[in-house]
């Protein structure tokens, strides 16, 4: 059953990073991927850079990836202002308490008309009753990780509140997750 599960499991990440590929593929190489470890255990680290094939990633663990990499977090990146054509952050804003902050930063770092994409659980109805049986069952080590629990409404609602993106493109997937692509203004 494990082994059906991490079938699953990639399945669901692999075909996120291709939605954020095709977002991204005529945006520039120059780009950081935000939370760049393993995001399950039956993934290697820097599973999204390695898809895609460049980039460099921050993290606030140490992380063995065959790119760049800078120990830091998405409330802190240390990186220039300006530096970056692409931001990516798949699965990490909801794992922090203030994400006006994290905005804040990725704004910081992104270069004029950049590009940020982010992922994060939409938690309906039908995300918080997986999510209880997830924590429960099979995915154990992100129990009680979620630090900010919005629906997608209030994502977008926050976005626009910060005055730091333009949302261009706002996508649901899995009826768990929604994917959101935006342009730094």
């Amino acid at each position: 059953m494990v082994g059906f599960i991490d079938f699953i499991r990639k399945i669901h990440h692999y075909e996120r990073y291709e939605i954020v590929k095709q977002l991204i593929r005529s945006k520039g190489k120059n780009l950081l991927d935000i939370g760049c470890g393993a995001p399950a255990n039956c993934m290697k680290e820097g599973s999204f850079l390695r898809y895609i094939g460049y980039g460099q990633g921050i993290d606030i663990e140490p992380r063995k990836i065959p790119f760049k990499f800078k120990l830091g977090s998405i409330t802190d990146i240390p990186h220039k202002n300006n530096q970056f054509d692409v931001v990516t952050a798949i699965v990490v804003i909801e794992h922090i308490n203030n994400p006006m902050i994290a905005f804040k930063e990725i704004h910081r770092v992104l270069k004029d008309k950049g590009t940020f994409v982010m992922s994060t659980p939409n938690n309906n109805a039908f995300f918080k009753t997986f999510w209880w049986f997830w924590e429960k069952t099979f995915g154990k080590e992100w129990h009680s990780t979620h630090l900010t629990t919005y629906k997608k409404k209030e994502w977008l609602s926050l976005i626009k509140k910060t005055g730091y993106f333009r949302i261009k493109n706002v996508m649901d997937y899995w009826r768990i997750n929604t994917i959101i692509e935006m342009e730094k203004i």
